[in-house]
């Protein structure tokens, strides 16, 4: 069964913070580590641009649901982030990029092994007032965003993995697993 709705009412806007990453920064990984560093633990990117020497995006292929086929693009070469958007649950952040080269636009699921090539420069807003995690969800094999009352104990990273690549992974994991009965 799908997962329902969830509309987390109530949330105030916090502060702003604007960063400007430098060259060979990775792009996921520098936004944790700041939002771990100014406790920005729910918040929303606001917006980002920049360009990228490599880059990593996943994203869902074809209609099906629950979705069982995705793409994964990583190249070593330079691309334009036109917009750059997203959710930060618990310090996880989960942030979707447009990037471009000379001949298309393109864009997914931020990844790790985004590397900044010239600048990246980031807005991200505080979010005050509610509580958010990610949890997974056995249907789709992803962990989807929640209201909560109290945060979660840490458990490594699995219910905090957000990666379309670790969703394909557990997705495939199941198909192989000799079925019961």
């Amino acid at each position: 069964m799908a997962a329902k709705q969830m509309i987390a009412p109530g949330g105030r806007p916090g502060p702003i913070v604007v960063v400007r990453l430098a060259y060979g920064d990775g792009v996921l990984e520098s936004l944790e580590a700041i939002c771990r560093r100014l406790k920005i633990r729910n918040g929303v990117i606001l917006t980002g641009f920049g360009s990228l020497t490599d880059f990593s995006v996943t994203g869902v292929r074809g209609p099906a649901f629950p979705p069982r086929r995705f793409y994964d693009r990583r190249t070593p070469r330079g691309v334009e982030i036109l917009a750059m958007s997203g959710v930060i649950a618990d310090y996880h952040v989960h942030s979707h990029v447009v990037l471009c080269d000379r001949a298309r636009a393109f864009g997914g699921h931020l990844e790790r092994g985004c590397r900044v090539l010239s600048l990246a420069e980031i807005a991200i807003m505080r979010v005050d007032g509610i509580k958010l995690a990610r949890r997974l969800d056995p249907t789709t094999a992803q962990t989807l965003l929640e209201r909560v009352t109290a945060y979660p104990r840490a458990n490594g990273n699995a219910d905090r993995e957000g990666s379309l690549v670790t969703v394909a992974r557990r997705l495939s994991r199941r198909r192989q697993a000799p079925s019961r009965g």
